[in-house]
Formats: C-alpha cells, sequence, structure tokens
C-alpha cells in the first residue's frame, strides 16, 4: 500500500488526464478503480397490485335441513381459489423488479448520441445507440476509411469528449456527470495504442504507477499485486522462478517487444479491478498468433475475481471484432 498522502495521490491522476493529450512520445494512460455504484435500485416486492373485485355474497338462504351450506362452503372456497392467484408472489414480484432494473440499466450504454464538429457542424455521429451487458465482450466494427469517427467513438467511450445530444452512460450514470478520477479511475480501463503505458517506467511499475494513483486501499502490496497481474496476462509466466519473474518485472516497457507491452496494457487496464475494459485496436502492431494471444486474453477479462466485466474492443478489423462474443458493426 502506498504511503503517498492523498492530497499527493490526486495530483498524480490529475497528471495522468494531462498526459492524455501531451505529445511528448511516453506519455502516461487512464487508470482504473473499482467504484461502487450509487444508484438505488427500484423498491422490490412492492404492494402495488390491486387485488380482484370481491365476489357478492350469496343470497340463497340455507334450508333447513343445510342443504344450502354445501353451496356456501363451495363458493366461499372458490372465491378464496380466485384471490390466490390474482395475488402476486411476493419473491417473484422481487425478482422481476430486479430484472427489469438489470436490462433498464446495462453496463455501458450509449442512446441518441449525436456529435457535432465545433467548427462546421456536421455530424460525426448521428443518432448511434448501443448497449454492452456485464459478462460478455463486444467487438465494435468502425469504417477504416473514417478516422475522425473512429478517434471520436473512442473518446465518447472513455469519457474523453461529450456527445453534442444524447448521452453515454455506465449503469444509470452519464459519463459526464463523473469526475476523470470516477470514471477512469474507478470504473473504466482503457487500452489506447498511445499513451497506454509509460516507456520510461518498468512493466511492474506501470502497474504500481495506476494502482498507486488509484487512491485504493489494497489487502497485499501493490508490489506483490503488480506481480499477481503480470503473472495472470503471461507476461512473467508462473513456471518462472522469483528471480526469472522479478528480472523480467523490471525490465523498461520501450525494451519490450509488441505482444509483452500488450500483455502489459491489459494487465495495467485491470489492476484496479474495472467495471468496463475499453481497448482501442489492442492488436494492430501485432502479427497473426500474437493478436490471437491478445485477443482470447482480453476476452477472458469478462469474468473478474469479483465481478463480470464488460469487454469491448473497437477495430477496423471485421476478424479481431468477430473474435469477441458479440459484434456491433457500426460501418451501415
Amino acid at each position: 500500500m502506498s504511503n503517498q498522502e492523498p492530497q499527493e495521490r490526486t495530483d498524480a491522476v490529475e497528471e495522468l488526464d494531462e498526459l492524455m493529450t501531451d505529445e511528448s512520445p511516453e506519455p502516461g494512460m487512464g487508470y482504473t478503480i473499482e467504484y461502487d455504484d450509487d444508484t438505488d435500485g427500484a423498491d422490490a416486492g412492492a404492494d402495488d397490485t390491486d387485488t380482484a373485485d370481491a365476489e357478492p355474497e350469496a343470497t340463497a338462504e340455507p334450508s333447513a335441513d343445510g342443504a344450502g351450506t354445501d353451496d356456501e362452503e363451495a363458493a366461499a372456497a372458490a372465491n378464496t381459489a380466485a384471490a390466490a392467484l390474482d395475488e402476486p408472489d411476493e419473491e417473484d414480484s422481487a425478482d422481476d423488479v430486479d430484472d427489469s432494473v438489470f436490462r433498464a440499466y446495462p453496463m455501458f450504454s450509449m442512446r441518441g448520441v449525436t456529435v457535432a464538429d465545433a467548427k462546421t457542424g456536421e455530424h460525426i455521429w448521428n443518432d448511434l445507440t448501443m448497449r454492452c451487458e456485464a459478462g460478455t465482450s463486444y467487438g465494435v466494427l468502425v469504417d477504416a476509411h473514417n478516422t475522425r469517427q473512429h478517434d471520436t467513438l473512442v473518446a465518447l467511450m472513455a469519457g474523453f469528449a461529450h456527445p453534442t445530444e444524447g448521452s453515454v452512460m455506465t449503469k444509470s450514470t452519464p459519463l459526464h456527470d463523473l469526475t476523470p478520477l470516477e470514471l477512469r479511475g474507478h470504473r473504466i480501463g482503457v487500452l489506447l495504442q498511445q499513451f497506454a503505458l509509460r516507456g520510461d517506467l518498468s512493466a511492474a511499475a506501470n502497474l504500481e504507477y495506476a494502482m498507486d494513483a488509484s487512491n485504493r486501499n489494497y489487502l497485499k502490496p501493490i508490489a506483490v499485486l503488480a506481480q499477481e497481474l503480470l503473472t495472470r496476462v503471461g507476461f512473467a509466466p508462473s513456471g518462472d522462478d522469483n528471480a526469472t519473474q522479478a528480472e523480467r518485472s523490471r525490465a523498461l516497457v520501450r525494451t519490450l517487444g509488441a505482444v509483452d507491452r500488450a500483455r502489459v496494457m491489459v494487465a495495467r487496464a485491470i489492476a484496479t479491478d474495472p467495471d468496463i475494459v475499453l481497448a482501442d485496436e489492442p492488436t494492430a502492431t501485432l502479427d497473426e498468433a500474437d493478436a490471437a494471444t491478445i485477443l482470447d486474453l482480453l476476452r477472458a477479462q469478462v469474468h473478474g475475481e469479483s465481478k463480470q466485466r464488460t469487454v469491448i474492443v473497437v477495430t477496423t478489423d471485421p476478424h479481431v471484432a468477430g473474435a469477441m462474443d458479440e459484434t456491433i458493426d457500426l460501418t451501415h
């Protein structure tokens, strides 16, 4: 756990966001921490269902020999059975409400999003709508010849830009209502081709830097957690001895090969257990075999240790998009 003061950590967070727009060759990237959603669900099991109108009382007088008594008992039994059918089961009602709330608020969504060029007023995206659920990976396919649309979409999804109209949301919260720390520090882990890693830091230090900036408390020292994450993504295989793992982890990122850099990018994106992992062209610099390895690794991140995540890969390559569980085609 870091011994830095909270204000120093906040400064580190602000520095990371500033570096996202820095033109220097080795800027930093966003960072992620787990965030407890403040949205209150609907009250389950609310008594809002009216019972059926009561049946009129029988008017027949019972006969002296008691024959009418059987008819009254039969009518009463029928009324009781009808009431039981009309009255909803409390547990089922609660489940229905919970399900409806879950369906109404997916992990990530865009609703009627329109983005206009600030100078010309031209629509870059117009009335864009999509939804991405927890526990699923998505390949979002964009036009390879329209880099402005591509870059704008990634900026919208990561919260670097906001739509002219419509909303971009995580669960029930618009991204523009969240601070950079709450968003890219709490909810979304971002993998970008630029700004993804600090080249002047080691693989382990990149993860430690992101975790330290998150202001989270950890049950283990962050150095230990960083090594565990690198092992989990296959950067420092568990078959290596401790000395070999430590040596690899201390290597500067700028000296690593493309596939090792990609592994560290994935590890850094999940270092603080985000709800959403957003990757922009994560295989652009990889050969076919290494690309398949990283796509498998990304798809595996939907199953976190404590949650089901949403993984979103934005790409111009149909094969990359098709490697995810579902494809969202925005090229038409």
